[in-house]
């Protein structure tokens, strides 16, 4: 059977497939072992993104295991199949099916996070380690990080006339739409 990487890493912009990717990655580590969804760490920006990554794995996953002939399930089939040419769709219909009902019968360790929400799970796996009261609670000095990234954008724009431009032409663009 051919390995999986362990550590995929996606930085792209909107709309460019990272979802399709991240999921097919997800699958195949959730298809080369059955249990792996208590392991795998993957993390998201944003609640929505982490609601739609868990919404796809587990509708991919079920069409999957139903042996859904719709041309999403089957985009998401071939490749699992060119990926571990040593499996057959037989073979991928009955381990979905048995990852989705662990999944679902073992729901709270099917977990994908934000940035944030994977950074407190850590912080709280090690508050007497850190002396931090169990109740502490975290809060942003927002003016301070606007101030601070605003120093680095300045910084930035000096450095790179070409994304001044970038932003100059984006500002206008979203000032003719919004007078449309």
């Amino acid at each position: 059977m051919k390995s999986v990487a362990p550590l995929k890493i996606l930085k792209a912009s909107a709309g460019s497939g990272k979802t399709f990717s991240l999921t097919l990655h997800y699958l195949t580590l959730l298809l080369s072992n059955e249990n792996s969804y208590k392991e795998i760490l993957a993390v998201t920006f944003t609640n929505k993104a982490t609601a739609e990554m868990k919404e796809r794995i587990l509708s991919v996953l079920h069409g999957l295991a139903i042996g859904d002939p719709s041309p999403k399930i089957e985009d998401f089939r071939k490749l699992l199949l060119q990926q571990q040419p040593d499996w057959t769709s037989y073979l991928i219909q009955e381990k979905s099916y048995r990852v989705y009902r662990r999944i679902l019968h073992d729901y709270s360790h099917f977990t994908i996070s934000t940035i944030d929400g994977f950074s407190q799970k850590v912080i709280r796996a090690f508050t007497y380690e850190l002396n931090l009261d169990a109740a502490y609670k975290i809060e942003m000095n927002v003016n301070k990080v606007k101030n601070e990234l605003t120093v680095m954008l300045n910084q930035l724009l000096d450095e790179r006339p070409d994304l001044l431009d970038w932003i100059i032409a984006y500002a206008e663009k979203k000032k003719k739409n919004s007078q449309k």
